[in-house]
């Protein structure tokens, strides 16, 4: 009770803004001491189908946060709370559609066999998601949801289309977008580690991104940033550039894309050129417009690396 008060809970469920966030805080204290009975359980399932859209709102964040961790007695009823989520992803309610999406998302942190015989129908249901262009928080939730999912796919399961979908929305105006956009490229770059197919044939794509958004104005967007780069630093090339990278961790972000600039003009002029071709057009090779902040550290690095 104590934590709750201190986490301004009680205060927040009355807020319709914070109302789906607090319900996950309360179910997780309620889990982490033995308190969501199977009784709770069968009785809030039955508000998912609800008239009223805050009981709706209000079980679809319970089970969000309870499908991260389970109560083993309860496994095999939850599977069957799977379809409702996958369904309430493209709820008219833009807060249900996130809760829903965070419960998919949450289902791959400790999914049973069971539940990963639904991987494909999930996958499409969040994919189905990022293409409501209208409601970015629940773009930037699907993103987030994706990025726990790919973490339990082999490589080869991957496929080429989360590298479009990621590319989608790293230059987005909304931050959210962004953070979530990286953070899921983030997780695609530490999935495929061991296959360096998967992203040799398009590293040269995304480099430049990452390079400019290592000083971007949201500060999770520039340290997401900062991680995928390290990550993605072994399909670089020239071998050089992989060093600088990784050793890397006493510089600032804006030294480090100085010292990158600066030994692409020494050891990859062509790389070096595509970063000027891309401050003459203002946008990426495959015609995506840069983000405005990006453009001025484009080109404040471009200037700088022309001072002797």
């Amino acid at each position: 009770m104590l934590l709750l008060c201190r986490q301004g809970m009680w205060a927040s469920l009355e807020i319709p803004q914070a109302h789906a966030d607090a319900v996950c805080l309360l179910t997780s204290v309620l889990l982490r001491n033995q308190l969501i009975s199977r009784g709770v359980i069968q009785s809030v399932s039955q508000w998912l189908n609800s008239h009223s859209e805050n009981l709706q709102l209000t079980a679809t964040a319970l089970f969000a946060e309870l499908m991260k961790e389970p109560p083993d007695t309860e496994r095999k009823f939850l599977e069957s709370v799977l379809d409702m989520l996958m369904e309430k992803a493209q709820h008219g309610i833009n807060t249900v559609g996130q809760m829903a999406v965070r419960g998919l998302g949450n289902t791959f942190r400790r999914a049973s066999e069971k539940v990963r015989k639904h991987k494909k129908a999930i996958l499409e249901a969040l994919q189905r998601c990022l293409e409501d262009v209208g409601c970015p928080e629940l773009v930037a939730e699907s993103m987030l949801a994706l990025a726990k999912v790919v973490r339990k796919l082999r490589p080869k399961d991957l496929g080429s289309a989360f590298q479009d979908i990621t590319r989608m929305f790293f230059e987005a105006e909304q931050e959210v977008l962004r953070s979530s956009a990286f953070s899921l490229y983030a997780a695609l770059a530490s999935s495929a580690s061991g296959n360096r197919s998967f992203f040799a044939r398009e590293v040269l794509e995304t480099w430049v991104s990452l390079l400019l958004h290592l000083r971007d104005p949201d500060p999770e967007v520039s340290k997401v940033c900062r991680t995928t780069l390290y990550l993605r630093a072994p399909f670089l090339r020239p071998e050089e550039l992989q060093e600088c990278i990784t050793t890397s961790a006493g510089l600032s972000a804006a030294d480090l894309q100085y010292e990158v600039c600066l030994l692409l003009a020494r050891d990859a002029p062509e790389m070096l050129e595509r970063l000027h071709g891309i401050a003459g057009r203002c946008c990426l090779e495959n015609g995506q417009a840069l983000h405005a902040d990006a453009i001025a550290v484009l080109g404040d690095i471009l200037e700088k690396i022309k001072r002797p």
